[in-house]
């Protein structure tokens, strides 16, 4: 089973290999196989049993653990959660396509398990490429979902040439804007997710009812997406859900927020949270030539 998942997903990659390029020493990925994947320095990167590359250049060691990204794959999975949310994502993409006569390269940077990736490109003719910091995710995402490419790689130095993606994801994870300027081609674009102030409120106000827990500073991150990119939108998507038994299960250690969160608070959400609010707001960007100063 792994040997033909390798060799699937070396048989995905192979047409695309000149999007490539090595980590390390910049060069052309020139060589794929079943094992691993080459430069022209011939640095060499595994495929592993799952499927995916390992393009990790340092060693990082995070807090998203398997429970993480197996409560989000089930959470992802068996519910509509975030199904609005692909909806919309889905529009805006089938309306780039329409300019477009070959196939997109959609990259979701921050994938996780995959489960977005793959619910937004899933019956389309695009690309799906996924990447995360975290192997974890990405071992279960190349597990599960084989018409995607899967890298375990740092968005600081991605594994692709300049100006290949039509298309970057950013959702709810950080941002590397000057990296994605570099790999978006001249007429890209970015999607970027960012919570708003009720973003899973009624379990926040669980978690830290004897301290307040703000979310990062919207402000702060507008402006930093704006320097990078022309802002050709912005789509506010608020919406409440109740909590099934299945989002329970799962809910409180999909986000990091469980990570802060007492005992006996983590147990108050169990028993006592019945509905969720999503709170978000979609930003979407092209590609400026030149940084412009913030104002």
């Amino acid at each position: 089973m792994s040997i033909q998942r390798r060799e699937r997903s070396a048989a995905l990659i192979y047409p695309y290999i000149h999007m490539l390029k090595c980590p390390i020493c910049h060069g052309s990925m020139t060589t794929i196989s079943p094992h691993s994947i080459q430069c022209m320095s011939r640095h060499t990167f595994d495929l592993a049993k799952q499927g995916y590359i390992n393009f990790m250049t340092r060693f990082f060691k995070g807090n998203y653990d398997k429970r993480l990204f197996t409560a989000k794959r089930n959470i992802l999975s068996q519910t509509e959660i975030y199904t609005p949310l692909t909806d919309i994502i889905r529009n805006y993409i089938e309306g780039y396509c329409h300019s477009k006569s070959q196939p997109l390269h959609i990259l979701d940077a921050g994938a996780g398990e995959g489960s977005l990736l793959q619910q937004i490109t899933q019956n389309t003719p695009a690309v799906g490429w996924g990447i995360d910091i975290a192997k974890e995710g990405i071992a279960m995402a190349s597990s599960a979902y084989d018409q995607q490419i899967w890298f375990v790689g740092d968005l600081a130095c991605s594994p692709f040439a300049e100006e290949q993606l039509d298309v970057i994801l950013n959702i709810l994870s950080p941002s590397n804007y000057e990296e994605f300027g570099r790999v978006m081609r001249k007429d890209g674009w970015i999607i970027k997710v960012i919570p708003r102030d009720r973003y899973l409120m009624e379990m926040r106000e669980l978690l830290f009812r004897d301290r307040s827990h703000q979310l990062d500073g919207r402000d702060h991150v507008l402006d930093r997406f704006a320097k990078y990119h022309h802002l050709i939108d912005r789509i506010p998507l608020t919406y409440t859900l109740p909590v099934t038994k299945v989002m329970l299960d799962s809910l409180i250690h999909m986000t990091p927020l469980s990570w802060h969160g007492k005992e006996s608070a983590i147990s108050s959400v169990q028993e006592s949270l019945s509905q969720i609010t999503i709170d978000l707001e979609i930003l979407v960007g092209s590609r400026r030539s030149v940084l412009q100063p913030l104002r």
